[in-house]
């Protein structure tokens, strides 16, 4: 049984990076799964900064800064000082990054659409409530 889950819940999360990437030519952006789950923190939270990233994602503060740095390359993101704290950068989209996101959010749509097709509401919240106890399970 853990092979089979274990199994499924890769298919699935590959075929799912797989069909977004596709959707919004992430590969020729040469973006990865995390730029896109930095793209939807920043896009979450208000003033976000790298370290509002790293506690999201419980990643190491160098990965993100990589990420973030990739990030701002890309055109995707500005980094600008806070009125607060001068030592403290808040993260926020480029305009080329809002039409990223809104593409990607688009796309994720679509996929969730696909991905729910053939299945009534009881049986995707039944998903839902299934996987957030797994998750929270292992945290």
């Amino acid at each position: 049984m853990n092979s089979s889950l274990a199994n499924t819940l890769f298919v699935l999360m590959q075929n799912y990076r797989v069909t977004i990437r596709e959707a919004i030519n992430a590969s020729e952006l040469d973006l990865n799964a995390m730029h896109v789950r930095c793209l939807h923190i920043i896009a979450a939270t208000s003033n976000c900064t790298a370290n509002d990233i790293v506690t999201k994602t419980q990643r190491d503060k160098a990965q993100i800064a990589r990420l973030v740095k990739e990030l701002i390359a890309l055109n995707l993101i500005n980094k600008c000082a806070s009125e607060q704290d001068k030592r403290c950068f808040i993260l926020s989209f480029t305009s080329q990054g809002t039409a990223l996101f809104d593409k990607l959010l688009n796309a994720e749509q679509c996929v969730n659409e696909q991905m729910c097709k053939n299945l009534n509401p009881q049986q995707i919240n039944d998903f839902l409530d299934t996987a957030k106890k797994m998750i929270k399970n292992m945290q």
